[in-house]
């Protein structure tokens, strides 16, 4: 249940706090005092939208706190469920609370259990707490999604709508991949060609890593030949072929040193060092005459070296720009030609998967129906109870839908997923006229009673535990008050109800009664919210009759009223 509402600064409310029965709460006040206002604080914990212009002047935020105590039982399921997800636990004591803070920009905070939240979280969290009727929300019945979702309320048939609707989305999905089919082979053609033309311009070139730098190398020492072969001869000229070489130079010291080694062994490590030196010498000697040999035997490289360099700059230019680059995208395109085959369905694989898909749409379709039509009579037949009881005693309700399943993609076409095809309650109010939708034919008035005989005939179906009804009954009268206050009597045993409401039959039945007002204090208007004792409710209720000031004849005939909601008794009363 809904144990607490606290409100601060919402437009011209600075703070109020209500404390709700289990039952009944009813809300009454004089025309524009503002009890749209604490209906507008349960939108807000729904997560509707909120604008700037309910912060009160002055204020920087409007707040609204409420504080739930979790039940058990399919009810609680959903709510639970979804509270564990958001916040990952579920209070194991004490309320939930809800926050929703809009301020003076009209940017929403939400805190659920003290998390932050979104507003999404908010309002799929609100689905399942909170249900609003307002007068104009009477017509949701009218809509055939809204009557088809009650009609499954009562007949249990939710999880039978929800298995058609996800069967119905896989088969229009599989419809679409059939229609797309040729499209998507076309491209996929065009795009596996254009690849595989990348892919053999790409091995063509042959790149292998590190070539590039290769051929750089060489092409630099072969762009500059001559001076290469120059410098190469000079050196050799001073390591071998000169007189006197370095070669002997170093062997003349050798031997010299060696000799005078064996004399003064003190010269001995010399005699080495210069033994030492003389083995890389030869080596490089050997490296420049070997160096030598090649320029002189390949004279035609510096030309095919260009040539290479040529083709891996172009290619480079298309796949590069570096080396890494062109091999990764050679191994990218290798790897999208696999899965382009790999994807591929054929027509008839596609066919046959949307035959499948419409075989079982067409039995969950007649499951539905099935279902639906074995329901639909002690459902019409409970809803005329409840209007006979609220004063449309010769009004009759037929439920209008086709028995026949649409067959193949047919099904597709009139499909929703509320059901395989148009569903509508028709009413005849006159006795004699034809039945008519009922979209067509409800006044305000009828209405609103046959939303209150439908709830009636859902409380046990209904998962919703707090319901809001905001002036429903406006266009009722004082004349059916009775009834109405007892039909929404027989709602809150299974639900927690708040009505705002001008009919002091209506507000006889209440667990609980609050009073909206308006006040000027220092120059500033505010709404306050006050729950009423017994008396102040008589009197209240002689006030929502005859107006203020009214007299003990008055308050006598509110005690009286007052007495027989207690008993039951729905005969007309003051006001009637």
């Amino acid at each position: 249940m809904l144990h607490s509402l606290h409100i601060r600064d919402l437009a011209l409310i600075g703070t109020a706090e209500l404390r709700f029965d289990r039952g009944l709460n009813v809300l009454s006040g004089a025309t524009g005092g503002g009890k749209s206002l604490v209906v507008t604080a349960t939108k807000l914990l729904r997560g509707e939208k909120a604008s700037a212009d309910l912060v009160r002047h002055g204020s920087s935020e409007l707040r609204i706190d409420a504080e739930f105590h979790l039940g058990s039982g399919p009810r609680w399921a959903p709510v639970i469920a979804r509270v564990r997800e958001l916040c990952g636990s579920v209070p194991e004591e004490g309320p939930l609370v809800v926050t929703r803070i809009v301020d003076a920009r009209g940017k929403s905070t939400v805190r659920i259990d003290g998390r932050p939240a979104t507003l999404r979280d908010l309002r799929e969290l609100g689905e399942h707490l909170i249900e609003i009727h307002g007068q104009g929300d009477s017509r949701a019945l009218m809509r055939q999604d809204a009557q088809a979702e009650a009609l499954d309320a009562f007949a249990g048939t939710i999880a039978l709508r929800d298995a058609f609707a996800d069967t119905l989305a896989r088969a229009r999905e599989a419809r679409r991949r059939r229609d797309d089919a040729a499209g998507a082979a076309r491209d996929r053609l065009a795009r596996a060609g254009f690849l595989c033309f990348q892919l053999a311009e790409m091995d063509e070139v042959g790149l292998v890593a590190g070539e590039l730098e290769t051929c750089e190398a060489e092409h630099q020492v072969l762009a500059h030949l001559d001076r290469v072969r120059e410098l190469l001869v000079s050196a050799l000229d001073a390591l071998r072929e000169a007189e006197p070489s370095v070669a002997e130079l170093l062997a003349r010291a050798d031997r010299a040193l060696t000799e005078a080694g064996a004399i003064d062994k003190r010269l001995v490590e010399t005699a080495e060092r210069i033994t030492e030196v003389r083995a890389p010498i030869d080596d490089a000697a050997r490296t420049v005459q070997s160096r030598l040999a090649d320029l002189d035997l390949d004279p035609a490289r510096l030309g095919a070296i260009e040539d290479r360099l040529a083709v891996l700059r172009r290619a480079l230019a298309r796949f590069g720009p570096s080396e890494a680059d062109f091999l990764a995208r050679r191994a990218d395109v290798a790897r999208e030609l696999e899965e382009l085959d790999a994807d591929a369905q054929s027509p008839e694989q596609l066919e046959a998967g949307l035959r499948a898909a419409l075989d079982e749409l067409g039995a969950a379709a007649r499951k539905l129906v099935r279902a639906r039509r074995k329901a639909s009579a002690p459902f019409l037949k409970s809803i005329e109870h409840e209007l006979a009881d609220l004063g449309m005693a010769d009004t009759r309700v037929e439920l209008r839908f086709d028995d026949e399943v649409p067959a193949g993609e047919a099904l597709l076409e009139a499909a929703t997923p509320f059901g395989p095809g148009p569903l509508d309650f028709a009413v005849r109010v006159n006795p004699g006229e034809p039945f008519t939708p009922m979209r067509e034919t409800a006044s305000g008035g009828e209405a609103a009673r046959i939303v209150l005989a439908v709830k009636k005939c859902l409380a046990d179906q209904d998962r919703v535990p707090f319901v809001v009804f905001d002036e429903i009954d406006a266009e009722i009268g004082g004349r059916l008050g009775l009834q109405v206050g007892r039909k929404l009597k027989d709602v809150a045993r299974d639900h927690q109800v708040l009505i705002v409401t001008h009919l002091p039959q209506v507000a006889a039945f209440a667990d609980a009664h609050w009073k909206v007002d308006k006040q000027v204090k220092d120059g500033r208007t505010f709404t306050t919210v006050e729950r009423l004792d017994q008396k102040a409710i008589e009197r209240e209720l002689a006030a929502m009759s005859v107006g203020e000031g009214a007299d003990p004849l008055a308050v006598a005939e509110a005690r009286r009223l007052v007495e027989r909601a207690r008993r039951g008794d729905s005969s007309s009363g003051a006001g009637g």
